[in-house]
């Protein structure tokens, strides 16, 4: 937290001399403020009543924003920092100061070679839906401090091949609750974790038919009371382009995971699929995949299912668009990896479905609407040994509109629903949750050249 204020004094102060020094540099703020109602602050299950709490609440949050950014020929550049508190009518023992912080920076070093570097650091006490163990309710508003790094170089060698080196850093930290009282207990169903490793992607054509892409990354996660974990991912894909509109693809992915947790076991996940990509016009794109995924039964004890450990992979993507509105589908199934905090998950078939539709009413105004629905299974887990299942299903909608009422000055209106399920251990404890969420928000934007 230190290092964020500093760096917004920093740029605060430096800013005045930056601009007069240099045209092209542009401070700017933005401020918003939003009035929520929520059915369900703390994500907890039906029939579940926290002891002194309102389940719902009206809540305003004030969002005051500065920032700098700068574009040229060679470089790239932005920083900004968010302040935000959040005030609840009914239950004011949670309001709460939030923070957050966007670094963005990319350098042309030379003809080909580039040089970036991206990081975001937040403070909140927003719930995270991840922490939800499947067996104890939701440990609802839990203060928490996340930043995500990366740092890489990017050599362009052709018109369509590059090669490209990143060294990534994530981090999770669960603070003190207010009131807690020891420390313990302040972080019950979490633990803090540390994310890191480098990566490469390579995309090369041998001609304008031809082309090959190989992407390897190497992570490690260490906990503050857990082992540690690694991870390796390689996807090496091939594609042949018919014509500039139309290709097929071969990809194959190895993941493999090193888990040291004696309630989570070492895996290792083989994909092959085979696509097809379409751009049948201006307005109508496809992009489609199938295939299978297989873990070897070796790798887990036999009192697992292992049913679960092959199946079908794939997904698609189709994209509509005409002048004023567009609508976007999206599927995806296969088996995927979820790990990096305390509910590690590990090995997790899933299957989820979106739908995104937007549409222009006029110039000012937009209307939008997404829905979702993701299905998960976690076979590895001791619930899912004990009860013979550990499943997730969680359903997404919302619905707003957005007006500019001024250029510098937008409104907005959203409806937002969340649904989520779990595996019920005997009907002896509540799982999942639902929450309904109304908001009316005003921002503003203002560059001070």
């Amino acid at each position: 937290m230190a290092v964020a204020f500093l760096l917004f004094c920093f740029f605060l102060s430096l800013s005045g001399f930056l601009t007069a020094a240099f045209a092209d540099w542009i401070p700017y703020v933005r401020a918003s403020i939003e009035q929520i109602y929520d059915s369900n602050i703390f994500l907890d299950p039906e029939g579940y009543h926290r002891p002194g709490a309102n389940k719902s609440d009206f809540r305003t949050n004030m969002s005051p924003t500065i920032g700098l950014r700068n574009e040229t020929g060679t470089q790239t550049f932005s920083a900004e920092y968010v302040f935000n508190y959040s005030y609840f009518v009914n239950n004011s023992d949670q309001d709460y100061a939030g923070h957050r912080g966007n670094f963005d920076f990319e350098r042309q070093l030379s003809e080909h070679l580039s040089w970036y570097v991206h990081d975001s650091l937040a403070v909140t006490e927003e719930p995270r839906t991840d922490t939800y163990d499947y067996v104890t309710v939701n440990y609802g508003r839990r203060k928490n401090l996340t930043n995500d790094g990366e740092t890489g170089i990017k050599y362009v060698f052709g018109p369509e091949d590059s090669f490209q080196f990143h060294y990534s850093d994530s981090r999770l930290d669960y603070l003190n609750d207010r009131g807690s009282r020891n420390e313990l207990e302040a972080r019950l169903g979490s633990d803090d974790s540390v994310t890191y490793g480098p990566g490469f992607e390579l995309q090369y054509w041998f001609n304008v038919h031809h082309g090959l892409n190989i992407a390897y990354d190497w992570e490690r996660t260490d906990y503050k009371t857990r082992p540690s974990e690694r991870r390796d991912h390689l996807d090496a894909g091939y594609t042949y382009r018919f014509s500039p509109h139309t290709s097929v693809r071969l990809d194959f992915i190895l993941d493999y995971v090193d888990t040291k947790d004696p309630l989570l076991f070492d895996y290792k996940i083989y994909e092959a699929t085979v696509g097809f990509s379409k751009v049948f016009s201006h307005a109508l794109s496809l992009d489609l995949y199938g295939g299978f995924y297989y873990r070897p039964s070796g790798d887990v004890p036999d009192l697992v299912d292992s049913s679960d450990n092959e199946g079908f992979s794939g997904g698609f993507d189709l994209t509509y668009r005409q002048e004023v509105w567009h609508v976007t589908l999206r599927g995806e199934a296969g088996a995927r990896i979820e790990y990096g905090d305390y509910n590690n998950r590990g090995y997790t078939p899933y299957r989820t479905f979106s739908i995104d539709l937007d549409y222009q009413f006029t110039s000012r105004l937009r209307g939008y609407a997404t829905g979702s629905y993701d299905y998960e299974k976690a076979p590895d887990t001791v619930v899912a040994v004990v009860t013979g299942e550990n499943r997730t299903e969680t359903y997404d909608a919302t619905a707003g509109l957005e007006y500019e009422i001024l250029p510098w000055l937008h409104s907005k209106a959203e409806y937002g629903y969340s649904e989520q399920s779990a595996t019920d251990l005997s009907g002896h404890l509540p799982t999942g949750y639902k929450d309904h969420r109304c908001l009316l928000s005003l921002t503003a934007n203002y560059d001070w050249l």
